[in-house]
């Protein structure tokens, strides 16, 4: 708790630097949108409809005619987060529910019944057996069970074992429910980005990767091939059936817009969503803003020192994965969308082939009608959340149900979740 004269300090301080920032900069919002309209799209990120950025109000986005993209899908998943044990394994459990909206059902049963789980696990220790991986299925329950050793992975181990986790519920559920249903037209949502990019820079050509990385050998590990895959055969599987798929990215924290797109004396916002953020700011609160369509043809490489940054085709260098298309139609296309109601920005995502097949303004507008019913989120996303989210009292009765110690925390064993 501070003390009084802790406060009167600290606003006063607070005060003077904020009274130094309107002084001295320029409006930062007017900026934005000036930029904006000066975006260089002649290179790795280029506009794929006129660029624009305008709002409409959420009642008539909300009340646009569904047309083919009815009903609504959405894949969502929840985990147990990382836990560490005692004697030096690390664990993630986590599970993929798909819902829908208007509700549907399959073979008599709630869509949420049907649930693909994932269990990874990674141990310093080579006695308590070595890497292996397989798939289980009980009735409406998928499971991948996939234990890593360090003999494949040394660093950045919780990153790659939350990441494996995911995709193996995530993807996989996406696989099966379509294969189940076999819909003929609809939206798929998934919560979150298309592909998880910053894996796939571990399975890139070596000119790719960063010299950090260098010697990590998980990538030749045919279970981590097979579960990183999966996203590209889930984008495959629904232009083979010409269906629309889109990713809601909730959370951007990528720059690759201010990297590509402006001159670096103007960096002046931390990453691409509070760029995006000032650039919509004057939206009305009764209302969405949002961007045309951008497609991301190229990603940056390493730099180094004393030389240029340059970007490169990521899904060319992808050759572990068996692509089954031209690189072109993996490529991310993407726009942004400001929601004054919960003061976030959302990055939606769509994989090059999807656009291909479908007119952009036209899913554009749906899925826009879609944030516009929900709040923040389409209502087939936030039943999704709910039916997947694991409890932090479940998460830790699972991890307890292994008969091992948690590696607790100072800030965990006073009480804290765990």
């Amino acid at each position: 708790m501070l003390s009084n004269e802790a406060k009167q300090m600290l606003r006063a301080k607070l005060k003077e630097f904020g009274e130094q920032i309107q002084r001295l900069s320029p409006d930062h919002r007017k900026e934005a949108r000036r930029l904006f309209e000066r975006l260089q799209l002649d290179g790795a990120i280029r506009a794929l409809t006129p660029l624009e950025h305008r709002s409409e109000q959420v009642l008539d986005l909300a009340s646009l005619p569904t047309g083919e993209y009815e009903p609504v899908f959405a894949v969502d998943g929840g985990s147990t987060r990382i836990k560490r044990l005692e004697n030096g394994t690390i664990v993630c459990a986590y599970q993929a529910v798909l819902a829908s909206d208007p509700d549907t059902r399959h073979r008599d049963l709630p869509l949420e019944a049907y649930r693909s789980l994932s269990l990874v696990s990674h141990a310093q220790r080579l006695d308590i057996g070595g890497t292996k991986a397989d798939h289980f299925e009980i009735d409406y329950v998928h499971l991948w069970r996939a234990h890593i050793s360090r003999t494949y992975l040394e660093r950045e181990v919780e990153r790659v074992v939350s990441d494996l986790a995911r995709i193996a519920a995530e993807s996989h559920h996406a696989l099966r429910m379509l294969t189940e249903l076999q819909p003929p037209k609809g939206l798929f949502l998934l919560d979150g980005p298309i592909y998880p990019i910053g894996l796939y820079y571990y399975f890139a050509d070596s000119a790719a990767r960063d010299p950090l990385h260098s010697g990590v050998n998980w990538t030749e590990w045919p279970p981590a091939v097979e579960i990183c895959a999966q996203p590209l055969r889930v984008v495959e599987a629904f232009g083979k059936r010409k269906l629309a798929l889109a990713g809601f990215n909730k959370n951007p924290g990528t720059d690759w817009l201010l990297e590509f797109t402006l001159d670096q004396a103007s960096h002046n916002w931390s990453n691409d969503a509070q760029f995006i953020k000032a650039v919509l700011s004057e939206t009305p609160k009764d209302a969405l803003g949002y961007t045309n369509w951008f497609v991301q043809e190229a990603y940056s490489l390493p730099q180094q020192q004393g030389r240029e940054r340059e970007s490169f085709d990521l899904f060319e260098r992808l050759s572990a994965f068996r692509l089954r298309g031209p690189s072109r139609e993996y490529h991310v296309c993407f726009f942004y969308v400001y929601d004054p109601r919960v003061k976030a920005v959302l990055k939606i995502e769509a994989p090059r082939l999807v656009l291909d097949q479908h007119d952009p303004l036209g899913l554009r507008a749906r899925l826009l009608g879609e944030i516009a019913r929900g709040v923040g989120v389409p209502p087939a996303i936030r039943r999704a959340d709910s039916r997947a989210r694991i409890t932090d009292e479940e998460s830790l009765g699972l991890i307890r149900a292994c008969g091992l110690d948690l590696d607790f925390s100072y800030n965990q064993s006073r009480g804290e979740p765990v």
